[in-house]
């Protein structure tokens, strides 16, 4: 019986272990499925924000060059602007997509401004006198290229880049300097126009690059915290100086919840049904081995171990104390039904078989767990005693047997079948040769008893 409980909790532990092993390599499994999915999520909108540097660089560029027409037609004939500047301030406003002011400043002194009723107050304002633009206008001057300053505030919240665009009246040699042409941008509209919660919701975006300063500029939208949880980061680039914008997820936002649950959790169902498919093939593959592991090794009727199974614990016992140097020594016991062929020819087989069931279960109550109680054919029992009994308590379980067997009657149905047994015993010496020697002792010794009564 410790056997048959040791094998099944082998099993259990196998089956245990298999388990978290599987459980294991289907969750390794799931998170390097979702790192994939999480990259190729990145990776489709690390495209997403490669359009969006475009359309952002491509709509300043493109305003930038809008406004260069001025500082060329200012190059050409200065005088022909300063007479024409509303017309050509319109013209200029209407091609551009989100300029919202002019403004022409001969050597660094704003004369003349669009639209004029909004900023005539700038009129006559000496750049030199305000060190933050100055520090730009020169930074113009001496690059002798646009040069894109800001964002800067213009009112409560609202933000504008400014193109400074020198003038030079000897292109392409750029000796003689006139001034500068400033362009305010509408960063603000731009950035609202390319919708980039809609476009990308669950991440935030930055950029910085104040004045052009590129990836060492302070940031002057979005948080800064997103280049530190960056994944993806692209360049803007302008004639001097360029903005680096960032993208990172959202701090309390799951971006695989964009994707449908089921293709999210696909490998775990497959793998948790693999899992269970596995775990059921095995309970069913070893109740079948179980079953005919019974079949071989134990009494189909009574549902002891049979000869082969008790042969093999005998011999395993043996030869165990064959090998011990101080052997513990153990006991046979032979038991044989009284009259049996009697109970099966008076009241049939039908009977006979209860008869030895129940022979069989009292055998077995009245020996210990640790002791082995087989049927070896017809009403013959055997009994391995594994505590090494000497004299009196061998005795004492050879009588407990007897009473248990015969104390009342075998009931069935209507019949009370009164039963005896026989028992015989012998006890491991070493000077015994094989298993068979003690069988044939313990059996001798039952059958004296049994002619004896």
């Amino acid at each position: 019986m410790r056997d048959i409980l040791f094998k099944k909790w082998t099993v259990i532990g196998f089956l245990v272990l298999l388990a978290c092993i599987l459980i294991v390599l289907v969750e390794f499994i799931f998170q390097r499925h979702q790192e994939v999915m999480r990259q190729e999520i990145q990776s489709r909108t690390t495209e997403e924000l490669s359009i969006i540097r475009f359309k952002l660089e491509a709509t300043i560029l493109a305003d930038i060059y809008v406004a260069k027409s001025l500082s060329t037609l200012t190059t050409v004939n200065a005088s022909t602007v300063a007479e024409s500047w509303e017309k050509v301030s319109q013209r200029i406003m209407e091609q551009g997509k989100y300029i919202r002011s002019l403004s022409l400043a001969p050597n660094d002194i704003v004369e003349y401004v669009y639209p004029q009723e909004e900023h005539h107050n700038v009129v006559g304002l000496d750049f030199r006198t305000l060190p933050e633009q100055w520090a730009t206008v020169k930074q113009a001057h001496e690059l002798k290229e646009i040069f894109i300053a800001g964002p800067v505030e213009r009112g409560e919240g609202d933000h504008v880049i400014i193109a400074r665009c020198p003038v030079f009246l000897d292109p392409p040699y750029n000796q003689f300097y006139w001034g500068v042409i400033s362009v305010d941008i509408d960063i603000d509209s731009l950035l609202q126009s390319l919708e980039v919660d809609k476009v990308l919701p669950g991440y935030d975006i930055a950029i910085r690059g104040q004045d052009s300063s590129g990836e060492q500029g302070a940031v002057f939208w979005g948080q800064p915290d997103v280049f530190k949880h960056a994944f993806a980061k692209e360049m803007i680039y302008f004639p001097h100086g360029s903005w680096s914008i960032a993208i990172a997820e959202q701090e309390n936002v799951n971006i695989l919840d964009q994707v449908p649950w089921f293709q999210t959790n696909i490998v775990r169902v497959i793998g948790y049904l693999l899992l269970v498919c596995l775990v059921a093939s095995f309970l069913v593959i070893y109740r079948l081995y179980d079953k005919s592991n019974r079949l071989s090794l134990y009494d189909e009727l009574t549902h002891l171990p049979n000869r082969r199974y008790f042969m093999n614990e005998l011999n395993r016992y043996f030869e165990r104390e064959k090998r011990a140097k101080q052997p513990m020594g153990f006991a046979l016991l032979c038991i044989d039904v009284n009259k049996f062929k009697t109970i099966n020819d008076t009241h049939g087989h039908s009977v006979g078989d209860q008869v030895l069931v129940e022979c069989a279960r009292r055998i077995e109550n009245a020996i210990r767990d640790n002791d082995c109680a087989a049927r070896i054919g017809g009403d013959e029992f055997l009994v391995l005693l594994k505590g090494g009994e000497k004299g009196e308590d061998l005795r004492k379980i050879m009588d407990r047997v007897r009473h248990a067997v015969g104390v009342t009657p075998v009931i069935c149905g209507e019949l009370a079948i009164p039963v005896g047994i026989s028992v015989g015993y012998t006890r491991y010496r070493p000077d015994m040769q094989s298993v068979n020697e003690m069988i044939h002792h313990a059996d001798n010794e039952m059958y004296d008893e049994k002619y004896a009564s």
